[in-house]
């Protein structure tokens, strides 16, 4: 398990931040993300990511995800514009990761919870129960918007890959599960620029396919651990 208090070597200078209710990402700049989060999601760029912890138990009404977020990030002081999601989960379940060489690093944190498992394809059920898998990827060279799209895929069948190996199953259909009802992922990448070009591909048939494949794993291996001896 690699600690994070440092940046990757030969890469650019990252800070992040690790609390008992959320984790945050300093980027130099603005940096290009493809997200679902809920706070400046899809195609975007941002300063900041965070990813905060609310309570699961706390009564209604609850205020918007994304006012509750950009709230939460002004208290914070963090560089606009954010990138945040939200968990129930602990922050204990923090996993990270990072594979890479003298051309391509990757790397992953994740924090997980348990409690809202699906699998693909199951019924619709409302409201949600708490537990959600959240995962960033932060890969330390330029992507077109197409292979950030691959990266995400790559992201998401590692997360599987990963919670097939533990065997767990949906509460739902009894079926190995797939992920959460609740899942938020981030690719966040450096600009391009005249001396370093946008990579265009990162597949499985890439070494940048492996180093996300492999750090994601790792990653989502260890917070699904965690996840399983802490509870939420």
């Amino acid at each position: 398990m690699i600690t994070t208090d440092r940046p990757a070597p030969n890469c650019h200078a990252i800070e992040f931040l690790h609390q008992p209710d959320y984790i945050v990402l300093h980027l130099p700049e603005r940096w290009p993300i493809l997200s679902s989060a809920v706070l400046n999601g899809g195609f975007s760029s941002a300063r900041s990511l965070l990813n905060l912890r609310v309570d699961a138990n706390a009564p209604p009404p609850w205020p918007p995800a994304a006012q509750t977020l950009q709230q939460q990030a002004q208290q914070l002081h963090l560089s606009a514009p954010c990138c945040g999601m939200m968990t129930a989960a602990s922050m204990q379940s923090l996993g990270y990761a990072r594979s890479g060489d003298a051309h391509f690093t990757a790397e992953c944190w994740v924090t997980a919870g348990l409690a809202n498992l699906r699998r693909a394809g199951d019924p619709a059920d409302a409201p949600p129960r708490a537990g959600t898998i959240n995962i960033w990827l932060l890969l330390h060279q330029p992507l077109t918007p197409a292979a950030m799209t691959e990266a995400l895929i790559q992201l998401t069948e590692a997360k599987v890959t990963a919670i097939r190996d533990l065997n767990l199953l949906s509460p739902v259909s009894g079926l190995p599960a797939s992920g959460t009802g609740t899942d938020s992922h981030a690719v966040i990448c450096p600009p391009a620029s005249a001396d370093t070009p946008a990579l265009a591909f990162c597949g499985k048939h890439t070494r940048a396919g492996e180093h996300i494949g492999r750090a994601v794993l790792q990653a989502c291996r260890h917070s699904l651990q965690q996840c399983l001896r802490v509870a939420d």
